[in-house]
């Protein structure tokens, strides 16, 4: 596979997991759950490292990407979530959004209850199926060169790492 196709798949990976986990519409099938193998492996985690959403450093958890749906379609009932100032950079096998999550309660919809930057790290690998999901990890990150330096620090990718400006998957900026 060359750089470029990988790079698409990748990208068109990370487009499934949006459309399943609420992030354009903010819905959720719940009843989908086996319409995760054909992007994500059986066991695809998320884990959000501290202190985003609350979790304490030393205990991030890897949490089942079905528990993730279950949890977000929850909570989508209730909250509108919209992500502003996105960016993009792909590293092999692994691509980096930064974005602000901004979320409004449905009901009073006319200012944010939560802001959070942070950055998306997406790490896909080979299956006999083709390239899947395997992880995802969500970094705090103040900005674009915090995102960066998270996953130079994290993940290894190289120093010389550059985010680009993209408009995609649920994001209004």
């Amino acid at each position: 596979m060359n750089d470029l196709s990988q790079k698409t798949e990748l990208i068109n990976l990370v487009q499934q997991w949006t459309l399943h986990f609420g992030y354009i519409d903010g819905k959720i099938d719940i009843k989908s759950d086996d319409e995760l193998a054909a992007f994500t492996t059986a066991d695809c985690t998320l884990t959000a490292h501290a202190p985003l959403w609350g979790t304490k450093p030393g205990q991030e958890e890897a949490i089942p990407a079905t528990t993730v749906r279950k949890t977000l379609r929850n909570m989508l009932r209730y909250a509108k979530v919209e992500r502003h100032d996105m960016h993009m950079g792909i590293n092999g096998k692994e691509i980096c959004l930064y974005f602000v999550v901004k979320a409004k309660l449905r009901f009073l919809p006319f200012f944010y209850i939560r802001q959070v930057p942070l950055a998306f790290v997406v790490e896909a690998i080979n299956t006999p199926q083709g390239l899947r999901i395997k992880e995802i990890h969500e970094w705090s990150a103040d900005s674009v060169e915090a995102a960066l330096k998270a996953v130079v620090e994290n993940h290894g990718w190289p120093e010389t790492s550059k985010f680009e400006k993209y408009v995609a998957f649920g994001a209004v900026s």
